[in-house]
């Protein structure tokens, strides 16, 4: 099992937005993302800043598999009227148990 996780960060006064997004996720992007192998996926929400974490048996070809899905690609255009652009990349884990 890999897990990654990013740091993303929300346009100003975009909180609600984003909360109201999450609360009510489209089945079919839920769908694809377990078709395409993620799973235990959670957003975190700190003021602005998001901190968004998954799991997959290969995280990059899981990754690399939604992000051809046009549910997803809605779901990105979506996102980025509430995101800023940021080039922080993944973090790295250095810890984990079950």
């Amino acid at each position: 099992m890999q897990r990654r996780a990013w740091f993303l960060r929300l346009r100003e006064g975009k909180e609600e937005e984003y909360r109201r997004a999450h609360a009510a996720v489209w089945p079919e992007l839920i769908a694809a993302a377990r078709e395409a192998g993620l799973r235990n996926h959670s957003c975190f929400l700190s003021g602005r800043n998001v901190m968004v974490y998954a799991e997959a048996e290969d995280i990059n070809a899981t990754l690399d598999h939604l992000l051809k899905a046009q549910v997803k690609k809605r779901w990105d255009c979506l996102m980025s009227s509430l995101l800023e652009e940021t080039d922080l990349p993944p973090f790295e884990e250095v810890f984990h148990f079950d």
